[in-house]
């Protein structure tokens, strides 16, 4: 067995492979197998900042799977945006739940309908069920009160979400596709974006941004770190469009893979850093509800 190897961390790719590869498939797969890095802001209480990982950094973008430290902005086109609706249970003492308890993968329909699940929140002792029928909206679950049916100001059951599949152009010059996955306190932002790339009139993945991190104060004047998007124009290159536009039709088709194990981490962290900011009589009073409270 030869020695003669390219050690990995080098990064160095020989010029006759380079030449002789052709993008040969390692088996009957497709995009929907492939799993992209996350784009995450790193907050205090996030997995890479509790665990001491190397160049974490609070309020800066983080790439997981690389484990780059992008800073406070990143510049990039969207690809392609898939809506849905997640039912998370309540983080209780205790509890192993990762995955959530129900999805609506189109954003509309439940993947698996008419299911009940019963569910309790910290500090309160009653058991409140949640059943779903064959839509998020016939017994409006996207609606606030429809966590806690005796409570018309709890947050809503169903969990609104926008994974975002960009292209994100990295410090060393290549461009990588990640998922930004945008919930809670990102929904507004968001949804300012999509309305943004409708009203350039041209697709989103001929368009540039810059989504940047912005610091702000929450309810006991701690600080916290949300985010923005600045639209850059439009991409010049023709071949740099029609690879975009690739791009497009290949995940239209076939989707795409999140991790839902990820993803309960960020919520957790989310919570965590929550309740550091928002505690006292005014949370158990019902006035402002967790998902409002910035992370």
């Amino acid at each position: 067995m030869s020695d003669d190897l390219v050690k990995a961390e080098s990064g160095a790719v020989p010029e006759w492979m380079r030449k002789a590869s052709t993008g040969a498939s390692i088996g009957n797969i497709d995009n929907s197998d492939l799993k992209p890095p996350r784009l995450k802001v790193l907050a205090g209480q996030s997995p890479e900042i509790m665990d001491g990982v190397p160049g974490a950094q609070v309020g800066m973008f983080w790439m997981t799977i690389h484990n780059i430290n992008l800073g406070p902005a990143v510049t990039g086109t969207p690809i392609f945006l898939r809506k849905s609706y997640q039912l998370w249970a309540p983080k209780m003492p205790g509890s192993d739940q990762k995955g959530p308890l129900a999805t609506a993968s189109d954003g509309i329909h439940w993947d698996v309908p008419d299911q009940t699940f019963e569910v309790k929140f910290p500090g309160n002792s009653r058991l409140y069920k949640w059943h779903i029928k064959k839509t998020v909206f016939e017994n409006k679950m996207h609606k606030f009160g429809s966590s806690q049916d005796d409570n018309p100001s709890s947050k809503p059951a169903a969990t609104l979400t926008y994974d975002v599949l960009w292209l994100i152009e990295m410090p060393n010059g290549v461009r990588q596709l990640c998922v930004f996955t945008n919930a809670r306190t990102g929904i507004t932002p968001t949804q300012n974006f999509i309305s943004t790339t409708r009203a350039m009139g041209v697709d989103q993945f001929y368009q540039r941004y810059r989504i940047v991190t912005e610091k702000k104060t929450g309810p006991t004047g701690d600080p916290y770190f949300t985010y923005n998007y600045q639209y850059l124009g439009n991409i010049r290159d023709e071949e740099e469009g029609k690879a975009n536009r690739a791009l497009w039709e290949q995940y239209r088709k076939s989707g795409f893979v999140t991790d839902m194990d990820e993803e309960a981490a960020n919520i957790d962290s989310e919570r965590a850093e929550k309740r550091t900011q928002y505690t006292g009589a005014d949370r158990h009073a019902g006035t402002a509800d967790d998902e409002d409270i910035p992370f």
